[in-house]
């Protein structure tokens, strides 16, 4: 009786082992995005990947066509939100991507200066631009349902461009893609729980 019940849980250990396999080996048949998120955890949600809240970065990547160097910079934001998560798109002038980061951060421009925007956290996004600083406008909009309450371009610093997203009730997870022909980052914002 003790072998068969060996047997039945080693049957069980290595069908339930083959399945995780599968599932990594095989990133094809699924429709989320890949995620370079360091503490992943389950997604409560279809179709919104698991993602944590450490800082995400990601070097630089070509498009199909050849952009001068630190050239990009942002063009635009779009987003889609529902009250769970919300997706927000940064659109780059070129056809790739340059060296970026996104993290949580003070509400702070990239001179330090406070700045006004509505949440509990806030995402900084930081790619890497030529473009000088100064009289650089800014944009912003509000968002609402979902985990973000507003996002606005903030201009340049330190070799840098920047956008803050206000997320609401604290540290969300994240997960962040970057995506090439035409260069843009892809922030999605989940609530927690």
């Amino acid at each position: 009786m003790r072998q068969a019940a060996a047997l039945v849980a080693a049957g069980l250990l290595l069908a339930g082992c083959s399945a995780q396999v599968q599932g990594v080996a095989n990133p094809a048949t699924s429709p989320d995005p890949p995620s370079s998120s360091s503490t992943p955890t389950p997604s409560p949600t279809p179709g919104i990947p698991p993602g944590g809240t450490a800082d995400e970065r990601g070097p630089a990547q070509p498009g199909s066509t050849d952009d001068p160097a630190d050239s990009a910079q942002v063009t635009g934001l779009r987003y889609e939100s529902d009250a769970s998560s919300a997706r927000l798109v940064v659109t780059l002038s070129g056809s790739g991507v340059p060296a970026w980061t996104v993290g949580y951060s003070a509400a702070s421009g990239p001179d330090g200066a406070p700045v006004d925007i509505a949440g509990d956290a806030f995402l900084r996004v930081r790619v890497r631009s030529g473009a000088g600083g100064g009289d650089q406008g800014s944009s912003r909009f509000s968002i609402s349902p979902g985990p973000v309450a507003e996002a606005r371009t903030l201009g340049v610093g330190g070799g840098y461009e920047e956008v803050l997203i206000g997320v609401r009730g604290g540290m969300q997870p994240f997960t962040v893609q970057a995506l090439t022909d035409p260069g843009r980052l892809v922030v999605q914002v989940r609530a927690a729980g």
